[in-house]
């Protein structure tokens, strides 16, 4: 139990935090800039864009702003079924499904050509973001964030800074700054996904799955009790 205990923490570390979240700023620039300029993680900027192109009377353009919003509504249907049909009190498994299942997809996103009309990469990224979106919310000692945009955090970060530094809470200053750490690593994302999408294209989010192999790969926390049932495993047994 208390192995069990200390893996399920692993994805509530805020390293594990910052890996996320630099796979929410991938996903979304790749969607900006390969896929048709919309956003695939935040949905706020798709809202804006479909009231724009409704305004416009550009029919299709606000048809193609909200697929990827209705993308994301199933996905969080999806990522729910899941849990409550499979894995109702086991999170972590829960959690590696949902890494597995995004890693799929998305290696699926990177076979569609350009010459494919967007909506359905978009759609499809949007949905793995929804998958994500939904099943890591936490780190550290309770913190909610997002690892897919980064509004919610920017507010938890700036309302931690104001306790910390006018308030003189140090705790609060903490989690600012691990906060910090979730922004910077979303902007380290949208970077990188920046600079893969000039050189890969369509294939660009294929980065994407080395970031969930190794989430996938850390969820499992290989703490020093495992470590020790290894050694007594390979012991050779006593007469």
């Amino acid at each position: 139990m208390e192995i069990a205990k200390q893996d399920t923490k692993a994805t509530e570390k805020l390293g594990y935090g910052m890996l996320l979240a630099s796979i929410g700023g991938v996903m979304d620039m790749y969607t900006y800039t390969v896929r048709g300029k919309v956003f695939a993680t935040g949905q706020t900027g798709n809202f804006v864009l479909a009231a724009v192109r409704l305004a416009e009377q550009d029919y299709i353009g606000m048809i193609h702003a909200l697929v990827p919003i209705i993308a994301f509504w199933l996905g969080i249907f999806a990522a729910w079924h899941i849990f409550y049909s499979y894995c109702k009190d086991k999170q972590l498994i829960w959690q590696r499904i949902i890494l597995i299942t995004a890693l799929f997809i998305l290696f699926i996103t990177g076979l569609i050509p350009l010459s494919y009309p967007d909506i359905i990469a978009d759609s499809l990224v949007a949905f793995a973001a929804s998958l994500q979106y939904c099943a890591f919310r936490k780190f550290g000692e309770g913190n909610n964030y997002a690892s897919i945009f980064c509004s919610g955090n920017m507010r938890s970060c700036a309302e931690n800074y104001y306790k910390g530094i006018v308030q003189k809470d140090k705790q609060s200053l903490k989690r600012a700054l691990k906060y910090t750490c979730i922004l910077l690593s979303f902007f380290t994302g949208a970077v990188l996904g920046t600079i893969m999408s000039f050189i890969f294209h369509e294939k660009s989010i294929w980065i994407v799955l080395i970031l969930i192999s190794a989430a996938f790969v850390i969820s499992y926390d290989f703490n020093e009790d495992i470590f020790k049932i290894l050694f007594l495993l390979k012991s050779p047994k006593r007469q």
